[in-house]
Order: C-alpha cells, then structure tokens, then sequence
C-alpha cells in the first residue's frame, strides 16, 4: 500500500534533483472525495534513466517510460510526461515521446477525474476542468470520447467501472461514443475483459453501471452476459461475483462461451451451478450427494434470485446434514472386503456396484449396515 505521506517525499526527492513530479490521476481523485486510495502514480519530466539515479527502481514499464520506485517500504509508479503515438491494437500506443510539458501529460489520460495533479504541499492543480466533473459527480473523458476509446477500448468498461466505483452518471457525448465504438471490445483481450468486469460487479453502484451497460449495448458484446445483464440491472440486491456469472449463465441456456477466460476451477462450477440451477430440482438426498451442499446452496440461491424458488437453504442444509451416507468412503463394507467376498480382481464392476449401494441407501432402498450390504453383494454381484 502506498501512501501521501511518502509520495510526497518522492515529490521532494524530484524536486530537489531539479525535476518537476506530481501525483495524478486516481490518487488525487480519491483524496479529493475523502475516499481511501491503495495505488499512487507520479508524473514527472525526469527521464526513467534519472529517476533511476535517485531512487532505488523496477524496470516496469520501460517501454512507456515508467518505472517502480522503491522509498522505504512502499512503491510508486512514477513515468516520464509524455505524448502517445497511434494506437493500432486499441490498447497500447505503438511508440511514445517524452515530453516537456506536463499538460501534454495529462491530456493524453482517459477522464476528466483523473486527469487532476497534486503537488508536494497537496494543492490541486486542474488543467482539464476535472474538479467540476467531480463537483458534478460526472464521468467525461479528456477531449475527443471517440478518440480516447478508439485509442484504448477497455477505457469504455474503464467507464462502468468509475460509475460502479462513484456512482457518477457518464456524460452524454462520452455515453453516446460508448455506444458507437462498443464493438471494439471484441478486440480487447479476455483476460482484461474479465479483470474490468470483476471490479465493476464489485462496485458498490454496481446496479448504475449494469443500466448504462444496457443502455450503451455494450451489454451485447459482452458474450454470453446479455440477459442476465438485463435481468440484474432491476433487481433489489445486487449478487457478487459467482452468482453474478452462474445467473447470467443460466439464463444463457447453461452455455458459458469459451471467450472468457475462468480458470479451468472456475469454469467448472459456473458450469455445474449453472446447470444445476436450470433443472429446477427438488433438493433431495441424490442431488445434495451428486452436487455436494455448496453447489446447492448456490443453484437454490440463482434461481430464488431469478424468482424460480423460494430461499431454500435451511432446508438444504438440514436435508445434507441428515444424508444416510455423503461418500462412498462411507460404506460400512470396504472395496477390499468386497473383493473377498466375490473372489473377483478390482476392476470397473468395484465401482459400479460401490456407487449402485450407494444410490440405494439414499433411497433408503438399503441400510449402510456391514452385514446388509454383504448379503446384498453375495445377492446381486455374480
């Protein structure tokens, strides 16, 4: 964690080598709505090479001018002013240009409300109208809204995300460039798709960011995510991050698009939970043994959120504390002793007839007793 108190004396440490530095962009925002800040970036016009010469650094961002600076024990990212070239992946600039000019800087930024700098006695300096956009609680980008999301697409999810962050409203010309320029997403990569929308699910105004999410389309683009985009932006509570998928997910018929890149842990337990949540069922003891108690759980809570059922988990978890058995390691009668009652070798046959025992005392079709479950081998396997 990174603190003002520190940053300003990396400000200090610039300015006596004879450098100008600022903070900008989130940090000064946060400072300014009284709100806690984890990251604090620096500007400055000391090359990467001369900041190198004053601090202890990490060559993090070379290309783009930026370096890490270690002070004590925090850490700064602190990058050289400078001017973007084109942007021909809509995500980076191809080549950048120091620059002089500190407001060259900061016109190069995404929005209004983090274009603002903050200097060693924390004054706020504004070039970019971007105290009135907070006043006004208003997300604008710097300049030109299709140039800004032409230049780097994620900017648009960037967007929600202040919006689920502040609860701001996004101002109309940026909103309506949102709305134009959303099929560009589509060539942003999965795993930053992925990242934005978490922290956007995680906002607190989560529920403002899915309206405009709807409203600007981009709730089409966003694969496998349009109903459930649609249904959640009216309900009352908004559901975290697993729920939010495995609803969305079902009511994509239970198809989880291979665009979004889950760990493969993840993935599967959108996919069962989302299945799950599709067959509607009764929680008995064959569906809480097959799926285990937290799928469950999850399924009943998606489709109580989808107005499907009723809040079910008292029951739920009554039904799986009194399970007859909750493994097959909870047979009274082990694989080895099967073994020796059939004289047969191990094989397929141990597993079926262990998971067909099982099915039937959770029908309480049969006892986990020893001797009845010895009688009903010597009975059924041959």
């Amino acid at each position: 964690m990174s603190t003002l108190k520190t940053a300003k004396n990396v400000l200090f440490e610039l300015k006596k080598a004879g450098y100008e530095a600022y903070i900008v962009g989130g940090a000064v925002r946060d400072h300014l709505l009284k709100m806690p800040s984890n990251d604090i970036d620096i500007t400055t016009n000391a090359k990467p090479f001369e900041v190198s010469k004053i601090f202890r650094t990490i060559p993090t961002g070379i290309k783009y001018g930026t370096v890490t600076v270690l002070y004590k024990t925090e850490k700064f990212e602190v990058t050289t002013y400078r001017i973007d070239g084109t942007y021909t992946n809509l995500r980076h600039p191809d080549q950048v240009t120091y620059s002089d000019s500190v407001i060259e800087d900061v016109k190069r930024r995404d929005f209004t409300i983090n274009g603002l700098l903050m200097d060693e006695r924390l004054q706020v300096i504004d070039h970019v109208d971007g105290r009135t956009d907070l006043k006004n609680k208003m997300i604008r980008t710097i300049g030109d809204p299709k140039q800004r999301f032409e230049e780097d697409a994620l900017r648009m999810l960037r967007a929600f995300y202040f919006q689920s962050k502040l609860g701001f409203q996004i101002e109309k010309e940026t909103r309506n460039a949102i709305e134009d320029l959303r099929e560009n997403l589509n060539n942003v990569s999965s795993e930053r798709i992925l990242n934005e929308m978490i922290k956007i699910i995680q906002g607190p105004h989560a529920k403002k960011a899915y309206k405009s999410m709807v409203t600007t389309k981009v709730h089409e683009v966003l694969p496998g995510l349009k109903k459930g985009l649609e249904y959640i932006q009216n309900m009352e509570e908004m559901p975290f991050v697993d729920p939010f998928f495995i609803m969305c997910f079902a009511l994509n018929d239970g198809v989880i698009p291979k665009a979004w890149s889950f760990s493969n842990k993840h993935r599967h337990r959108y996919q069962q939970a989302a299945t799950l949540a599709n067959m509607k069922p009764e929680f008995d003891a064959y569906i809480l043994y097959t799926y285990g108690l937290d799928l469950c759980l999850t399924a009943n809570k998606v489709n109580h959120m989808l107005g499907r059922s009723e809040n079910l988990r008292s029951e739920i978890e009554q039904t799986y504390k009194h399970l007859p058995i909750q493994s097959e390691l909870d047979l009274k009668l082990r694989a080895t002793e099967i073994m020796q009652i059939t004289g047969k070798k191990a094989g397929a046959w141990l597993k079926d007839i262990q998971q067909e025992m099982v099915l039937k005392i959770l029908k309480n079709e049969l006892k986990n007793d020893k001797d009845m479950l010895k009688s009903y081998i010597i009975e059924h396997v041959k």
